[in-house]
């Protein structure tokens, strides 16, 4: 028998559902509240004390990705609880079969051309019967192909998909893989031996980076594009006070290196967009801690927009529409305006340009860039926002209209921003350039806020979505390593959170899939954006007590007009 410590006194669906439970006899509180019969309590001592010989803990991957047992309990051992129980705990994904790796299973061989010590961590990992006999790397590897790979968007639905991705096997991409995994498996668990074993596998990756760097041999495109996104994505995964700083350093290197690439060789379309996709990933970083783009950021812009057909310029158009605004962004940030002044009046004349412009793009799409918005009040509520779910053409479509969703959002809340605090100066060129005022903006902001949450489950599969919800998107490729989107959508979802006007049942939505991100992937970047939106509904509650001890004196004047009369 095993001390396990403390579990969770919580019923069931309460402790699913990551929420206080009250523990009221015979029904909770909570369960109640939703008409939901109570699964009851468990039984404090058994948990306590188990024996763990007879089988690992079976944690279930239900809305919240990660058992509660294992991370209450601190009961975390050394092989990864879910790859014993995901036969019985199945990970869902956007159609194809459901994929599981469990000890009972096998891992599709790597190509033969690849080296013999990442076959030997496949074979390894899923041969092993019991926790003491993995490894940390295979650990890590494990986690990464189960909830960062297998059913992310553009990635392998089931094991003939992954068996034919040569690129998961090449020794580049091993170490990184199993960082990111570890890192994660940290921080679910608060192992802080795995994060010292995240540590290593990170290093060495970045000693293979080097490597390439070197050699100045453009073997593979894609692994280079991965190689630089994973290593960024450890960075949020890990989640230190640098970690932004430090993944833009990684994403805007990846860039320049690829760029310098390109004209050693014949590189189709395709190509192009990886190189155009790292380029508006710096957007997020720059206008979060308030630095300028990279200085070779319209070079590469151009170098798209070279290479790329007809249809598709309308992406590096939009790119440099949102450089403009992210400068705009920085320079109201660091430069002090003042009202009545011409250049704050410029500088809200440049928001509502960039604003405009951005209007113009949208009308002006056509083709493959167009969505359809669809419906279904079948699918379950936290996973898919007001039953609605869009169809795009392919996930780099759906990535950039995501993109301009987020940019518009930002614009519109920049002009109410500068219309509120320099009114002399800005507020005649609100009442020129919108009619109806303020709720131009309020509206906008909204509509963008909205189709950012409607197109979620195009951008990362929910738990809780089955294989029998339908493929969001038309044509596979076009985007690669789909669980890198996750923490783009993440900036986005709290963009459309804490948009001027909308209602809090935006917040709550967007809260629940960073909370449900966090506890299946276990990205600390999820917890920082949590936190994010937490803070905004913190500033709001003050806002309007402010506002309500501004009111009462005005109450109590009008209250005594009225008692004299």
């Amino acid at each position: 028998m095993v001390y396990c410590g403390k579990a969770s006194q919580g019923c069931q669906s309460c402790r699913k559902r990551r929420i206080k439970c009250d523990k009221v006899k015979p029904d909770c509180s909570q369960c109640v509240r939703v008409g939901k019969k109570c699964s009851g309590y468990r039984d404090q001592l058994s948990l306590m004390f188990r024996d763990e010989s007879a089988k690992v803990m079976q944690k279930a991957h239900a809305q919240w990705g990660v058992g509660e047992e294992g991370v209450e309990a601190g009961t975390a051992t050394a092989y990864d609880d879910d790859t014993a129980s995901s036969s019985k705990s199945p990970t869902p994904s956007f159609g194809g079969d459901i994929v599981h790796f469990s000890p009972v299973q096998t891992l599709p061989s790597p190509p033969a051309s690849q080296s013999g010590s990442m076959r030997s961590v496949v074979r390894d990992l899923v041969k092993v019967q019991a926790p003491i006999s993995s490894t940390s790397e295979e650990q890590g590897f494990q986690f990464y192909v189960n909830r960062y790979l297998v059913g992310h968007p553009d990635e392998p639905r089931n094991l003939d998909e992954l068996r034919r991705d040569a690129w998961l096997w090449d020794p580049a991409l091993k170490d990184v893989s199993a960082a990111l995994g570890l890192a994660s498996l940290s921080n679910l668990r608060g192992d802080h031996e795995m994060m010292a074993s995240a540590r290593q596998q990170y290093g060495k990756a970045l000693r293979m980076a080097g490597s390439m760097l070197m050699s100045r041999d453009p073997s593979s495109v894609d692994v280079t594009a991965r190689l630089v996104v994973l290593l960024a994505m450890y960075e949020l995964v890990k989640g230190t006070e640098l970690s932004t700083g430090t993944v833009y350093a990684h994403v805007a290197g990846g860039a320049a290196l690829i760029r310098q690439w390109y004209p050693m060789r014949k590189t189709p379309c395709g190509g192009v967009r990886p190189l155009l996709q790292l380029c508006f990933s710096t957007f997020l970083t720059a206008y979060e801690i308030g630095i300028a783009l990279p200085a070779e950021f319209n070079d590469w812009v151009a170098f798209c927009q070279q290479g790329m057909p007809a249809d598709d310029q309308r992406a590096p158009e939009l790119g440099l529409m949102i450089a403009r605004f992210v400068k705009l962004a920085s320079y109201k940030r660091f430069n002090v305006l003042q009202d009545g002044v011409a250049s704050t009046a410029a500088t809200m004349q440049a928001a509502i340009d960039i604003e405009k412009g951005l209007e113009k793009w949208e009308d002006e799409l056509d083709g493959h860039w167009l969505f359809t918005a669809e419906k279904s009040l079948d699918l379950p509520p936290a996973a898919v926002f007001q039953g609605q779910y869009h169809d795009y053409y392919d996930m780099w479509v759906a990535r950039i209209w995501n993109y301009y969703r987020w940019a518009r959002i930002l614009a519109n809340q920049q002009i109410l921003d500068l219309a509120d605090k320099y009114p002399a100066s800005c507020g005649p060129l609100l009442a020129r350039h919108y009619p109806h005022g303020r709720n131009e903006c309020i509206d906008t902001a909204g509509d963008m806020a909205r189709d950012i949450l409607a197109s979620t489950p195009s951008h990362w599969r929910h738990p809780l979505l089955g294989d029998k919800t339908p493929v969001p998107v038309q044509q596979q490729g076009g985007a690669g390593a789909g669980a890198a989107g996750i923490p783009v959508l993440l900036f986005q979802l709290r963009a459309a959170a804490c948009a001027p006007g909308v209602p809090m049942e935006y917040w709550s939505w967007a809260y629940g899939v960073m909370e449900c991100v966090w506890g299946d992937m276990g990205m600390q970047h999820a917890k920082s954006m949590m936190d994010a939106l937490l803070a905004h509904r913190e500033s709001l509650r003050r806002r309007d007590e402010v506002r309500d001890q501004e009111a009462q004196p005005k109450e109590r004047f009008f209250l005594g007009l009225i008692h004299e009369e």
